[in-house]
């Protein structure tokens, strides 16, 4: 089902985005692949991060100015992170709290469209990690605060990943993997709003992918 989720969301995204690539296509671009938060700051300051748990300072904007550092290297594309907000601590991305907002750590929902529409003009792919399979940690177990899923009603029943056999493939599909909300993607529901925010989410964005 996951796999099918997947196949559904990248064709949503290649019937409404002009600047959507086939995946032949993507097979011809060197892609750079960017974790946001430990790539560039936007003033351009390096200092070493002191706790690589949390954030440490790279933006939308930080990414923008090393675009000729990137091309530089001979990459013609760029995979980025997943941008929307996070639960606490998700510098990473994969830990979504809600999927109608950008982290605003990274910065604005119009810094990242500047991004975008600047690596269009350059001739740079872009590709946005998107996740479906769970949603960010919460504060015992109250979803009420992780949009748009904000009900147990969403979620596999818990089975923690290293309890389960992992020769027996359902298993491996709704354990919760490091203990994080497994999204039910049996349920119609999940799968409407997955797809229906996917499709938002292109239009919006522009983006080439969604990985």
């Amino acid at each position: 089902m996951k796999h099918f989720l997947s196949i559904l969301l990248f064709s949503t995204l290649l019937i409404l985005n002009t600047e959507a690539r086939t995946a032949e296509e993507w097979k011809s671009r060197s892609v750079y692949q960017i974790i946001t938060d430990r790539f560039a700051k936007s003033d351009g300051d390096a200092t070493p991060c002191n706790d690589l748990y949390r954030y440490c300072g790279g933006t939308f904007k930080g990414i923008l100015n090393n675009l000729d550092y990137i091309q530089g290297m001979g990459f013609d594309a760029i995979w980025i992170s997943p941008v929307v907000e996070n639960t606490d601590g998700g510098y990473h991305g994969y830990w979504a709290k809600n999927l109608y907002k950008i982290n605003e750590n990274f910065g604005t929902a119009e810094e990242l469209k500047e991004l975008i529409r600047t690596c269009h003009s350059r001739d740079i792919w872009v590709m946005i990690d998107v996740v479906a399979n769970h949603m960010g940690y919460t504060d015992n177990g109250d979803y009420s605060s992780i949009i748009p899923f904000n009900d147990i009603k969403y979620y596999n029943p818990y089975r923690h990943c290293d309890e389960i056999d992992f020769n027996h493939q359902p298993d491996v599909e709704t354990c919760w993997l490091n203990g994080l909300p497994d999204l039910d993607q049996s349920n119609p529901e999940v799968k409407s709003l997955l797809i229906e925010w996917g499709k938002d989410f292109v239009k919006t964005y522009d983006v080439g992918a969604l990985r």
